[in-house]
């Protein structure tokens, strides 16, 4: 029986930070989730039960064959790898098409072997993955959720016993979704399965979560985890109330007992000065107040002391799981003008039907549809337009329809190709924006998790969700606000900051256009439009 499990894993970051210390877990469910916000650790513990990093202290032992997903831009988007490379089938396909034209070589016979009916099998293959029909399609020419269900499909296809996947529906349209659903209902052995996709996580049958106190087990799906843990914030906020009142009580009577005995005090001086009461009598009652004072003094501080341990305590975990705080530039009200406009705009890849779009500054509309219908291409477009020599407020009138952009752009992708990977965080937010000072730099950044020295970490080694968080925060500050062309931003983030950002759009007085395969995300937001692109066409 396959087996993973994790025993006291600790791991110490270059600059002798902890991540995480005394980890354990064990895979005993068929499916499990793991939860937690951006950047506490999720895929270092991954790579950790992978045999990737060397744990600095602890250990791994792992029964069975394990594979791994990972939710990193493919090295398939730069390569000449075709689809049927990928799958395997290059050489005989091209062994079948050989042979069709009437080449005899028993080369090509030893090649096909039995196998007649691949290139059926792979056509079914591609059509129910909603790939081009082409086998010799480049892999780098797909989207990136028909990348990441071929990808998923090999690994599905492969021997493992243990499947740790990071993300996998990132980029997945909702037919996807249910795909990856079925396989991994279907597996025969074990997953892992690192997820801010509420939807996959109510499949699981339990959720380790994250957090920088740890790791803690929770029985069931996300419905059952979510209860459970809004649970423990509501119990660890009575907590914490009813501390900082004993707190504030205690205080109080250190104050009472204080003056009660700067009172006595100023009786016993004068019952001597007025000599009524013998010498020795007023010394004993004087040293006996004063142990009695002293001893419920020292009570009093060490209570006191015991409380504020606890409330550190109980803080400390708070602040591990509160909300953070996504900003979004605050602008004033604007006129009605016309930013974007489309008249039977049609793609040159995708959905092969006639767009017509209309967006007014301040409106937010909704861009949706299939993998592969060009969702990422029309925003890509409008980007370029805006970027033409003849400037703004340019039409361009086309074979492919009329399209017109009468402000700057703002193109955001799903592979955050707008940060420097050698820059620090501070140094990517004040370059990009320009004119922002350093003051409020790092004010965004405290928003999202990054106080003090913690700005100056190199974007590099951000995880994925916390690039997103930066690239969100550069393109809506800047001071000419831009039509945001936000593509799958949701990808990577966790489901608190998936919250907050809903929030944040839906505060945001700019015109945007959001594309997002998280229903739960997407509904979360209000919007003045919403365009559907069919794949209406076999490409």
């Amino acid at each position: 029986m396959p087996a993973l499990i994790a025993h006291q894993l600790a791991f110490q970051l270059d600059t002798g930070e902890w991540l995480f210390n005394n980890l354990n877990m064990s895979l005993n469910d068929k499916l499990t989730g793991l939860v937690g916000r951006n950047g506490v650790g999720k895929s270092v513990l991954l790579s950790l039960l992978l045999g990737k990093l060397v744990p600095t202290t602890g250990g791994v032992s792992c029964q069975g064959i394990i594979r791994h997903y990972s939710q990193q831009p493919s090295e398939l988007l730069e390569g000449t790898q075709t689809v049927a490379d990928f799958l395997g089938v290059s050489d005989k396909l091209a062994a079948i098409k050989a042979v069709e034209q009437g080449q005899c070589d028993a080369h090509y016979f030893d090649i096909i072997a039995d196998d007649w009916e691949i290139a059926t099998r792979t056509q079914q293959l591609l059509a129910e993955l909603g790939l081009p029909a082409s086998p010799e399609a480049l892999c780098r020419d797909l989207s990136g959720g028909q990348l990441a269900l071929l990808q998923l499909h090999k690994l599905f296809g492969s021997q493992a016993d243990i499947l740790l996947l990071d993300e996998p529906s990132n980029h997945l349209d909702a037919r996807g979704r249910q795909w990856l659903i079925g396989q991994l209902q279907q597996f025969a052995g074990k997953v892992l399965v690192v997820s801010h996709d509420r939807a996959l996580l109510r499949h699981v049958a339990g959720i380790y979560h994250l957090t920088s106190l740890g790791l803690q087990y929770y029985q069931g799906n996300y419905d059952a985890f979510y209860s459970q843990h809004t649970l423990k914030e509501s119990a660890l906020d009575r907590q914490i109330t009813q501390l900082k009142s004993e707190q504030k009580k205690i205080e109080r009577q250190q104050q009472v007992s204080k003056e009660k005995a700067q009172q006595r005090k100023a009786q016993g001086v004068r019952l001597r000065k007025s000599g009524s009461q013998p010498k020795i009598l007023l010394d004993a009652m004087k040293n006996k107040a004063e142990q009695s004072q002293s001893a419920a003094a020292i009570n009093q501080q060490n209570q006191l002391k015991r409380n504020q341990q606890k409330l550190s305590d109980l803080q400390q975990q708070q602040e591990a799981i509160k909300p953070r705080h996504l900003h979004l530039a605050e602008f004033g009200q604007h006129k009605k003008s016309t930013v974007l406009r489309l008249e039977g705009f049609v793609l040159p890849h995708g959905t092969k039907e006639p767009i017509n779009l209309t967006l007014a500054q301040s409106e937010r509309c909704y861009l949706f549809g299939v993998n592969g219908c060009g969702k990422s291409t029309l925003l890509k477009a409008i980007h370029h337009q805006a970027k033409m020599p003849a400037g703004l407020s340019s039409s361009r009138a086309l074979p492919s329809g009329l399209m017109t952009v009468n402000v700057e752009t703002e193109y955001l992708d799903q592979y955050f190709s707008l940060l420097s990977p050698d820059s620090t965080m501070l140094e990517c937010l004040m370059s990009y924006c320009d004119g922002m000072s350093q003051s409020d730099a790092r004010t965004l950044l405290a928003g999202i998790g990054f106080r003090r020295d913690s700005v100056y970490r190199q974007v590099a080694f951000l995880s994925g969700g916390e690039k997103m968080k930066l690239a969100i925060l550069m393109v809506s500050h800047l001071p000419e606000q831009p039509l945001l062309l936000l593509d799958e931003p949701d990808n990577h983030l966790d489901i608190d900051a998936k919250q907050q950002l809903a929030q944040a759009l839906n505060q945001y007085r700019g015109a945007f256009i959001l594309v997002s395969h998280d229903r739960d995300f997407a509904q979360a937001i209000s919007f003045d439009r919403t365009l559907a692109l069919c794949l209406n066409q076999t490409n």
